[in-house]
């Protein structure tokens, strides 16, 4: 039996989506690169134009559709990231995201006994005043 290679309920998991992220990033990374090298293939004397500008075609679909599936996890990242991670709140341990997202173990220690924002605490904040604040 073959295991289905997107299971939908992996995406709940702070992990899986920051590993497929890395994966995303990495793939952009070397189509970008491929991208170049084409480019610059198509420019050299005696290039093949119809079949490097096909691969460049492909490579540039490839790019986009990376872009999407990137753009949609950073989207489901945000919308969970305001949820409580239960696992590491109910047994008191920090997890990876802690460890990354924090300067210390104080400051984990102040935002552990902190409830989770709410999206209305979200949907209130007045940007303008934030960019103005960290201006000054």
């Amino acid at each position: 039996m073959s295991k289905d290679p997107l299971d939908r309920t992996q995406l709940e998991s702070v992990e899986y989506r920051t590993r497929l992220l890395t994966k995303l990033n990495c793939l952009i990374a070397v189509i970008e690169v491929a991208i170049a090298k084409v480019s610059r293939s198509q420019e050299s004397p005696g290039a093949q134009e119809e079949r490097l500008g096909r691969i460049r075609s492909n490579l540039e679909n490839t790019l986009g559709i990376c872009q999407r599936a990137k753009a949609t996890l950073q989207k489901v990242d945000v919308r969970t990231r305001a949820m409580p991670q239960r696992e590491s709140r109910e047994s008191g341990r920090m997890s990876y995201r802690d460890y990354v997202e924090l300067s210390s173990i104080d400051e984990y220690r102040k935002f552990k006994s902190l409830p989770p924002i709410r999206a209305e605490e979200i949907e209130s904040v007045d940007l303008d005043e934030i960019l103005r604040r960290l201006a000054q």
